[in-house]
Order: structure tokens, then sequence, then C-alpha cells
């Protein structure tokens, strides 16, 4: 009897995610019996989203400072979750305006697809217990595989079958290490004392092995290196407001889930933290230089990003994430402002090739801009909301380096420079081919003013941000751990 009353009470606290599963439901009857070409899946849609994000953002306003814990502890909401399952929901609505500015015919199983993935990380943004971050992640990546596959080519097929390998490859290691740690602290709560007591009396060095096996799965979810083998193919081949959806949204909560198992602080993960830092950066940059075809490109250069972000979560006596946390909410204008750019060069060209953007900023002057501030803002570089995202993580290699008295973390700061340096060339290749280069082809289609008039609003909230920074950065102060 108990438990069943703390199973009801636990369910009052869970409306967003009660809506968005109903939601889910009714759409599957609504694709089900309307006809192909119907646009009530898309109209339902975003009708749900926009409830579950208003739900999400209101009826949680007299929530403990601490939190709740839900369902046994199985689930647990502060601010810090509703905060990433905002940005994800914001995320989902820019992909729907996306899909639609441009015309896509998306089937509705698309939209059902894409609110699972919603679901899966709402619930993975509120646990820090390993069953539920297992299942969560399951769910994510199961309707991420379908949706890569969804467009009948050969070529999607055959990169949904690389991400489904090593996405299977991924979720085995990072169940091995589970089941590590279950048999090492008995508890599935990496956040409970009584975890943390039971595998004190492991060594460091089997801790941060373990450790490493469990966040292979988050890894390859963040798209960090040597977890990163899917990401050319699949960015090539998917739809681009799908990929784009897909580069941010289960990125930011990846990086939520890591940032809470450093926080737990059963062991010192800064040294596999650092390991997948190097490598992320070295080789998403290096093989970024190296692309002509500018969705690739974005592909390589999500790995150097996740490297950056991670950087933020390296663990120090007064680490509360900062960095790393208001780094992802200026990712979510930056990034999905360059696919927007990207679908747009190749409605106007015809091609993902950046050979083919030539001359294009010189017949519609306002795009041409548009690619450098929005490529200025991938870099890092001011006057872009992307300079302070680097700033912000820069200075806690700073912080760390005098709290912690190790030159390791001053050897990371010159190191994550020069790969900032290195990404100005294949980031601003993009701008120097529509406005430098000179075309002998028209572009297959006039200049779009009005999709233009729209990625004007992703620079102009770039700048505007780097201006005016308040609003990020005491929205990100009231979510801290």
């Amino acid at each position: 009897m108990k438990e069943l009353q703390e199973i009801l009470t636990s369910s009052q606290h869970i409306l967003p995610e009660w809506i968005l599963l109903l939601g889910i439901l009714l759409l599957v009857i609504i694709v089900s019996f309307q006809k192909k070409d119907s646009k009530w899946p898309y109209r339902f849609s975003f009708l749900l989203v926009l409830a579950y994000t208003f739900t999400a953002t209101y009826f949680y306003e007299n929530l403990p400072s601490e939190g709740l814990k839900l369902y046994g502890d199985l689930l647990f909401i502060d601010q810090t979750s509703l905060f990433f399952k905002q940005l994800v929901a914001i995320s989902t609505i820019v992909f729907l305006i996306h899909s639609r500015l441009f015309q896509y015919k998306f089937d509705g199983e698309i939209y059902f697809l894409i609110l699972c993935i919603l679901l899966g990380l709402s619930f993975l943004a509120m646990t820090t217990h390993f069953l539920v971050i297992y299942v969560a992640i399951e769910l994510v990546s199961i309707s991420s595989y379908v949706l890569v596959a969804t467009k009948n080519e050969k070529t999607n097929f055959e990169a949904a079958i690389k991400y489904l390998i090593f996405g299977a490859t991924s979720s085995a290691i990072m169940l091995y290490g589970i089941s590590l740690f279950y048999g090492m602290g008995h508890v599935l709560n990496f956040a409970e004392q009584t975890f943390l007591e039971s595998i004190s009396t492991n060594s460091p060095l089997v801790l941060q092995i373990v450790s490493f096996l469990f966040l292979g799965g988050l890894f390859f979810k963040i798209a960090a290196a040597p977890f990163h083998s899917w990401v050319p193919d699949v960015y090539e081949v998917t739809s681009t407001p799908i990929i784009s959806f897909l580069s941010f949204a289960p990125k930011a909560v990846g990086v939520l889930v890591v940032a809470r198992v450093v926080q737990a602080n059963f062991t010192d993960l800064n040294a596999v933290l650092l390991l997948i830092i190097f490598v992320s950066l070295i080789v998403g940059n290096l093989a970024a230089l190296w692309q002509t075809n500018l969705k690739r490109m974005l592909g390589y250069s999500g790995i150097a990003q996740a490297g950056f972000i991670l950087i933020g979560v390296l663990k120090g006596p007064q680490t509360d994430f900062y960095g790393a946390f208001f780094y992802i909410l200026t990712y979510l204008p930056i990034t999905m402002g360059a696919f927007f750019l990207a679908d747009l060069l190749k409605k106007q060209s015809g091609s993902d090739e950046m050979e083919d953007f030539k001359g294009i900023g010189q017949k519609n002057i306002f795009l041409g801009l548009n690619a450098v501030i929005i490529m200025m803002a991938l870099v890092g570089l001011p006057p872009t909301i992307g300079f302070m995202a680097k700033l912000m993580v820069f200075s806690s290699i700073i912080n760390l380096g005098e709290a912690m008295h190790s030159s390791v973390y001053y050897g990371l700061l010159i190191f994550g420079l020069l790969n900032a340096a290195i990404s100005i060339y294949y980031y601003l290749k993009v701008p120097y081919f529509m406005l430098i280069k000179k075309s002998y082809n028209q572009p297959r289609y006039n200049p779009d003013f009005f999709l233009t008039l729209v990625l004007t609003y992703f620079s102009i909230a770039l700048i505007i941000f780097f201006l005016y920074p308040d609003f990020g950065t005491e929205w990100v102060r009231k979510v801290l751990f």
C-alpha cells in the first residue's frame, strides 16, 4: 500500500511527461487514420511540444530548492533538470519550424520518433539511477537509428547500420560498467550515500576504468571521440532538420548526466575526461580541415565542440559546471543556426559541397553576412556569444590549474586555444567561398529573402547575447548544482 501511494504521489509531479506520453499515443492514432500527406501529424506535434514546454516551465514554480525525489529515487527533479528539459523542448520547436519553412514532407512517423527522443531525454535529465539512464538512452538511441534510416536511400541505410553497430557496442560497454558498479555498490543510484560508501573500498584505478565503461554510452550520445565514428556519415545523409535536432538535444542531456556523475565524486574522473577532451579536440579539428562537404564538416566540428563542452565538466574544489552549462545554452542557437544556413545554401546551390557555394554571398549579401556571423560564433570570435562560451570554459581551466596546482590544465588551455585557432580555417572557408570566390554557374534557385530573414534572427540573437549576456548568465546561475 505504501509503494502504491508513492507511485500515485510521484505521478502527480511529472505532468509534462504524462502530457507527452499521452500525446504520443494519440499521435499514433492520428497517423494510423490520416492520409499520407495530411498536415495533422505536424500540427498536433507542434501543439504537443508547446504544451510540454509550457508545463515544464510553469508547473514547477513552487519546486523546493533541494528538488523532489520520485518513485523511490528513480527520478529526481531539480532546477538543473528543468533547464535541460526546456532547452531540448526549444530545440524540438526549432526542428519543427525548420522542417516547415523548407517544406520537408515528413511522414507522421518522423514526428513520432522525434517525440520519443524528447520523452527519453526528459527522463534522462531527471535521474541519477543507472537503470533509468540505460533505458532512457536506449529509447533515444533506437529512435535515432530509425530516423537516420527513414529516407529510402542506400546511403541512409549504410549510415544507419554503422550508427546501430557503434550504438549497440557502446550500450553493451555501458551496461557492463553498470553491472560492475552494481556488484561493487549493491545499489543502482550513484548519488546515494550507500553507493558511495560501498565502492570507496575499491582502488581509484578500478573505479576510473569502470567509470570509463559506464560513460561510454554517454560519450556516444555526446559524439565525443573515440565514440565518434558514426558521426560524419550520419550527418551527411540525414535530412538537415533531423540532424540539426540530433546534433544538439542528445549532446546537451548527455553532458548533464556526465556532470552528475562527476558531481557524485565517487572517484577522480578528471583523467578519464582529459583523455576524451584531448582526443575529441584533435580528431574533430584535424578531420574537419579536410572536409569539402558542409554537413560532414559540421559533424566533425561537433566532435571538437564536445571536447570544449567537457572542459567545463572537469572537477575542481569549487566546480559548479557553469562553463559547461553556459556553453550548452549558447550551443543551441549556434549549431541549429548553422544547420539552417546549410539547408539554405543547399537550396541555393543544389549541393552540400562548399565549392558550389562560390559567389552565392555576392548575389545575396545578407546571406553572406549571416554565414560570417554564424561561422564566427562556431569559432568563438567576438562579437558573438560563441566568444563568451569559449571564454567561460577557458576561464574554468585557469581556475582549475590554480586550485589543483597542476601544469596539465595549463597545457590543456594552450592545446584548446590552438585548436580554436585551427578551427578558424575550416569554419571561415564557408563565407570565403560565398563572398570572395566567383561563380561560373548561376545558383539553381533565386535568392530566398524570407528564409534569409529567418536566418538573420539566429545571427541577431548571437550578437545580442554577446552584448547583453545577463539573461543567459542569470538563467544558468539559477540552475547550477
